[in-house]
């Protein structure tokens, strides 16, 4: 069984019920709906053939929300500009292309910039320096050049824009979010745990329950980031903007302190951004792609995801595979039993201390599986947190909490009926592992969980079972 998660994120490469099927199949956990592209219409589409997968395959497939948040976009252009490295461009703010001049909808950009300072575009693909700066102008000189195409982002290093974390648009993307019923919720250009804290509000406000992931990808954000990720359900490495904004060279150690932090508090992390970016147009990733992955694996991810790999890529199925066969490849040399000898407790919680336990327990009596009766995903996550060799079988009533926990790290989320006592609980956990392939007749497993049932937070038993022959 694979432990690493896979997030890919749909677009027009998946442009049918069979495309999304096919990376299904091909090993996808959780789909990502870019809403700084596309529109409801498609996204319902795709919301439908998600849950006739789910009923086909009889898995959870997770649905990640990934708010636009205030991002920087060329405005429309007429068609693709190709800019050569030492000619001149203009901006001129605006929506759309009317003239010779490249369209920028932000005033704020035109406001914060000086002369002197770097335009990085398409995560730096195309970079020019500004040599005039005029109240709804900008004259620059372009130092890198390349095709560039409408609604591609673009950035001001080192100046700071006085943009709130959420739009209206993210607003109206949240609540047709929670309307169709997505899983989580990923914010964009987090700068403070307050920006956290307030979407978390505004989603308890709408009457929903969604995790939110915190996008790091903001120097602000490195300076508050153990604050994030104590707050935050979950992080992600957006390397993207994270490298036009910091030094390229320390985007590395970087996405390790930040999986580092994200495996202390228990909290599910991705890596995201450009991991087999050649598969967009290659049918093989490269050998740094692969090396990527496998480091982001060792290091502790929890998932790794696939932007325009899948979105807009010619090989989408193959780069899921490709990245299913890396990451188990790259999981035969974990050392297991390391989180659970390092590991600092970071509470002291029942929860916490239970699933440690039931990790050490497992390990001790050869168990072939470890599961997790679980109402919010509270136990299973904090059994993941210890990385145990064995699988987590986490069994769920709630199709919400099914779906939510198909991120967590070397997790099988399992579906039970509802019961009313423990013995019933014992004897619906062990059915349901029976009917996957990783626990046979015979074998020992062992069994966390709250007495009394259905009560969130009160994880406080372990057991030893032996799946009946």
């Amino acid at each position: 069984m694979r432990r690493t998660k896979i997030i890919a994120t749909l677009g027009p490469a998946i442009s049918d019920r069979e495309k999304l099927f096919e990376l299904i199949e091909a090993g996808v956990n959780v789909v990502r709906l870019n809403t700084a592209h596309g529109d409801w219409d498609t996204r319902r589409q795709w919301i439908d053939w998600i849950r006739e997968a789910e009923q086909q395959y009889g898995i959870p497939i997770g649905i990640l929300l990934d708010l636009a948040g205030p991002k920087i976009r060329i405005g429309t252009l007429n068609e693709p500009i190709r800019l050569e490295t030492g000619q001149s461009a203009e901006f001129v703010l605006a929506n759309e292309q009317s003239d010779s001049a490249i369209p920028l909808p932000i005033a704020e950009l035109f406001r914060a910039a000086r002369p002197n300072d770097r335009l990085l575009i398409d995560d730096g693909s195309i970079e020019l320096q500004i040599t005039r700066v005029e109240t709804e102008r900008l004259e620059t000189v372009v130092l890198e050049g390349g095709e560039l195409r409408s609604h591609k982002g673009i950035t001001l290093p080192h100046r700071t824009l006085a943009l709130p974390s959420m739009t209206p648009k993210d607003r109206e993307d949240l609540l047709q979010g929670i309307h169709v019923g997505v899983d989580w919720v990923a914010l964009s250009f987090v700068r403070s745990v307050t920006d956290v804290m307030n979407l978390q509000a505004l989603i308890k406000e709408y009457g929903a329950e969604i995790p939110v992931i915190a996008k790091i990808e903001q120097p602000a954000a490195l300076e508050d980031l153990e604050e994030i990720v104590q707050v935050a359900d979950g992080v992600m490495v957006a390397r993207g903007d994270l490298g036009v904004q910091v030094d390229l060279a320390d985007v590395p150690l970087i996405q390790k302190r930040i999986i580092r932090l994200c495996n202390q508090y228990a909290k599910p992390v991705i890596t995201a951004t450009q991991m087999l970016e050649s598969m967009i147009r290659e049918g093989r990733p490269t050998r740094a792609e692969v090396t990527d992955v496998a480091n982001a694996v060792l290091d502790g991810t929890d998932a790794v995801m696939l932007s325009g790999e899948t979105a807009v890529g010619a090989y989408p199925t193959q780069a899921v595979r490709w990245m299913a066969r890396i990451a188990e490849s790259a999981e035969e040399s974990l050392d297991f039993g390391r989180a659970l000898l390092n590991s600092q407790p970071q509470s002291h919680g029942t929860t916490e201390a239970v699933a440690r336990a039931a990790c050490v327990v497992a390990e001790m009596v050869g168990a072939k599986a470890i599961l997790t009766p679980t109402t919010r995903g509270s136990t299973t996550r904090w059994v993941s947190h210890f990385r145990p060799q064995q699988p987590i079988l986490a069994l769920t009533e709630s199709d919400r909490v099914w779906r939510q926990m198909s991120l967590y790290w070397g997790v099988a989320p399992l579906r039970i009926p509802h019961v009313i006592h423990t013995d019933e609980m014992t004897t619906q956990a062990l059915i349901a592992a029976r009917k996957t392939r990783l626990v046979r007749g015979g074998d020992r497993v062992v069994l966390t969980a709250g007495v009394p049932v259905n009560v969130p937070g009160n994880t406080n038993m372990i057991q030893v079972l032996t799946v009946e022959r």
